[in-house]
């Protein structure tokens, strides 16, 4: 019995670990939502200025399941500051919400420059990257 109860502590306790450490890494800031109701946040430990580009992480957190039922996504991105141009360089796409769990499909295709939509959620991400410290 008492192997049982060492387990079962031992088990618990880096069950608590594993969570704790989830986000360690990460330092995510809220930026704001769309109108499907996704929640996007910049990891601010992951911003990195070079020239007048940034590189950062920006998460997703889905309001609905997407058609291949992840439920958030994590992109590192490059982003120009001039004119706020920018393009996947990592996608991460989770089952779970908030990136957790193992990603059930990485990408990992550098994409192709795209133009940032007045007034959207990714213009208000991008300003947000390229006026961070």
């Amino acid at each position: 019995m008492k192997n049982y109860s060492k387990i079962l502590i031992i088990s618990i306790f880096l069950y608590i670990f594993s969570i704790a450490n989830c986000f360690a890494d990460f330092n995510w800031k809220k930026i704001g939502s769309n109108i499907k109701g996704n929640v996007f946040y910049v990891d601010t430990s992951s911003l990195k200025k070079v020239g007048n580009n940034v590189f950062y992480f920006v998460m997703n957190d889905y309001a609905k399941p997407s058609k291949y039922g992840d439920l958030s996504s994590k992109i590192y991105m490059e982003v120009n500051c001039i004119n706020l141009d920018h393009r996947y360089l990592k996608d991460f796409y989770y089952l779970e919400p908030m990136g957790n769990g193992e990603p059930s499909t990485i990408l990992d295709e550098v994409g192709k420059w795209e133009i940032t939509k007045k007034g959207s959620i990714g213009e208000s991400i991008r300003k947000f990257a390229c006026k961070y410290k």
